[in-house]
């Protein structure tokens, strides 16, 4: 199949994911960075500068002028070449840009959304004529399921085996990596509250930097000034005895990637209950849940000096992301569905 992803490319972006699994599938896929293009500057400086170059490129893109020109590159790439499937990873085209990207390629035309709905902003595919919509939280489903034209479907995140995993002897024991607790994520408002209660614990934090504003208090002790990537993640996920998860309070039913990327590298992770959770890991088996700082705090204590225990658990919740939480297992899914063969990745019973 010809496939068009648009997205952001960069070090682990969604984006990168999809099309690195397409290729492995046998798919051809060609790739459109939507937005100011990723570049390289180093790490602080490189990412004040692309904020303010996103910053200019939102302002000036509602000017119809500007919006038009960058419209132009965007069609040249999509009639370079015959596509039967565009996958967007983020809301990033108008209604009528939809409709016309629709009539000049003739192909499917798809959103698989990785985002909480805190993220939806002017929600331009609510208006939009998607062939489908994919969302990783089945809350959003049940909520727009019945209101947007486009057919709605849950497809939750999942990892890349290719980046994710390392075998037991390639791990080691850097002391780089090594903590109580770890976790890995950008440095938002919640993240910050909810880690301040933590401070009497070794935790490491990998992510960028914050934003100018934002006291860190406790968190700046745990904060190690830089994300990691592919192995690295995977060794930091599993040099700390706990991989904390701890889920953005808009993600209401499902979970998030780091979810799935604990999972496969193997890590022991603690992870906020949500009420979709059972139905993509067994809660004391393949991980642990905890609902809220007290019972937090209780788990943390009862599973750090229970050794074996957590590596069994470690080991059952990575034979689950291998089996049903890959990127290839999901790409299938999506196609199979629009193929209409399959209706997305099933819904959990959720009492309302």
């Amino acid at each position: 199949m010809n496939i068009l992803v648009v997205g952001k490319y960069y070090k682990e972006a969604f984006a990168e994911h999809i099309s690195e699994t397409l290729v492995a599938m046998g798919h051809h896929v060609r790739r459109f960075e939507a937005g100011v293009p990723t570049d390289a500057f180093g790490r602080l400086i490189g990412q004040r500068m692309r904020q303010a170059r996103e910053l200019v490129y939102t302002a000036s893109d509602n000017l119809p002028a500007v919006r038009a020109a960058h419209m132009r590159r965007f069609w040249n790439a999509a009639e370079a070449a015959p596509v039967d499937l565009v996958i967007s990873t983020y809301d990033y085209f108008w209604p009528a840009e939809v409709a016309e990207l629709k009539r000049r390629t003739r192909a499917q035309v798809v959103v698989w959304y990785p985002d909480s709905c805190m993220n939806f902003g002017r929600a331009f595919f609510m208006n939009a004529p998607y062939d489908a919509l994919f969302f990783k939280d089945p809350y959003i489903v049940h909520f727009l399921g019945d209101v947007l034209k486009s057919p709605v479907y849950h497809l939750p995140e999942c990892f890349n085996p290719a980046r994710h995993m390392l075998p037991e002897d390639e791990i080691g024991d850097d002391p780089a990596y090594r903590c109580q607790i770890a976790t890995a994520g950008g440095l938002h408002s919640y993240r910050v509250a909810f880690f301040n209660n933590l401070a009497d614990y070794d935790v490491k934090i990998w992510g960028h930097t914050r934003p100018l504003w934002m006291p860190l208090e406790k968190v700046a002790k745990m904060f190690q000034g830089r994300p990691v990537y592919d192995q690295d993640k995977v060794r930091a996920f599993r040099g700390a005895d706990i991989l904390l998860d701890n889920l953005h309070f808009t993600e209401f039913w499902g979970v998030n990637v780091r979810c799935f990327e604990a999972a496969g590298a193997g890590a022991f992770q603690m992870v906020d209950w949500r009420p979709g959770l059972s139905q993509l890991f067994e809660d004391g088996r393949e991980l642990v849940t905890f609902r809220g700082i007290s019972d937090l705090r209780e788990k943390i204590a009862f599973w750090l000096p229970r050794i074996r225990e957590r590596k069994e658990i470690a080991a059952a919740g990575q034979r689950r992301a291998f089996r049903d939480h890959t990127y290839a297992l999901r790409l299938g899914l999506l196609i199979d569905t629009m193929a209409g063969k399959e209706h997305g990745y099933p819904r959990p019973a959720i009492p309302l």
